[in-house]
């Protein structure tokens, strides 16, 4: 059998005022971004330009969308435990969505800057690395969603508390995550070109500079290590009971931190044009062009043309 927590969460329990407005509008603000995408990515098609990211950036608003949509069905029923464990659950897997994407920016930025990094031994240790940060993402999401759904059907306070401090270690973990761009994208800038030359990446295939792609990707991950280091936070902060809470608890910081940073950050990429900014060539036309260099230095063609695509 299923139980309320009886201590105070981010949130709090929903009701039908504030919490069905507001969950409406926003819900209606993050589907017309998921609406705004699906064009994007329908206009880029037509042009033979396929930027998969694009997708993230509409499974992500889609799934605010389904996430908001629970939080308004339980405000009408603030008793309901199916109800409040699929908004928890969803609450914490929606932003997962916008960490990967992030730090697939910094992946491409790197490569671009970098682009030694697609020769030898190097390709190994680059995409290692950030197949072991994306591995850690996902089982980070599992050690937080776990507990966080186990909670609900036990009241055995020793199992809580463990509980608790598992959600302390996935909420750290979940906060340094979309701090990394802020190491990635300095070292990506400020080491010199090393290795094979060539115009591979988003400097020639997209608009805007390196320095511009850097700026974006640093505004998303201000205000997603934010929200992110405010949960892991309030995680920290001594418990309090459900008709206690503290300011942390209340519906304002829960709206700002999820929901009003999300959107900020998924509008931003959307008005940056992130598909023209961070377009690469498709693997096959990269891996080629590396491999006529003949003397491991190759300046690829200013106007080559091939598909594009994410990967």
């Amino acid at each position: 059998m299923a139980f309320l927590t009886p201590m105070a969460i981010l949130g709090g329990i929903p009701s039908k005022i504030p919490d069905f407005p507001a969950s409406l509008v926003l819900a209606l603000l993050f589907l017309s971004i998921a609406i705004t995408n699906i064009l994007i990515f329908r206009g880029n098609l037509s042009k033979g330009h396929k930027f998969k990211l694009s997708v993230f950036m509409i499974g992500f608003s889609m799934s605010r969308v389904a996430t908001l949509s629970l939080r308004s069905a339980w405000s009408f029923k603030p008793t309901d435990v199916d109800l409040a464990i699929a908004n928890q659950v969803f609450n914490a897997a929606g932003v997962v969505a916008l960490y990967i994407l992030n730090l697939m920016f910094c992946h491409r930025l790197f490569r671009a800057r970098h682009p030694s990094v697609e020769h030898g031994k190097r390709r190994k240790l680059f995409y290692g690395s950030f197949a072991a940060i994306y591995t850690l993402i996902g089982c980070t999401f599992v050690l937080v969603i776990v507990p966080t759904i186990w909670s609900f059907f036990t009241q055995d306070v020793e199992l809580q508390r463990k509980f608790l401090t598992i959600r302390k270690v996935g909420g750290t973990i979940m906060a340094v995550i979309p701090f990394l761009p802020f190491i990635i994208v300095p070292v990506t800038l400020f080491t010199p070109h090393q290795g094979v030359e060539t115009s591979l990446g988003v400097e020639k295939r997209a608009d805007g500079g390196f320095w511009l792609k850097g700026v974006i990707i640093l505004v998303g991950a201000f205000f997603l290590t934010f929200g992110a280091g405010f949960r892991a936070g309030v995680a920290y902060m001594p418990s309090r009971l459900r008709d206690n809470p503290a300011w942390y608890h209340s519906r304002a910081a829960y709206y700002v931190t999820y929901f009003a940073f999300e959107y900020i950050v998924v509008l931003w990429f959307t008005v940056m044009r992130v598909d023209e900014r961070f377009s690469v060539y498709d693997k096959e036309d990269r891996l080629q062009t590396l491999k006529d260099s003949s003397d491991g230095t190759l300046k690829g063609p200013e106007g080559r043309e091939g598909k594009s695509e994410s990967v």
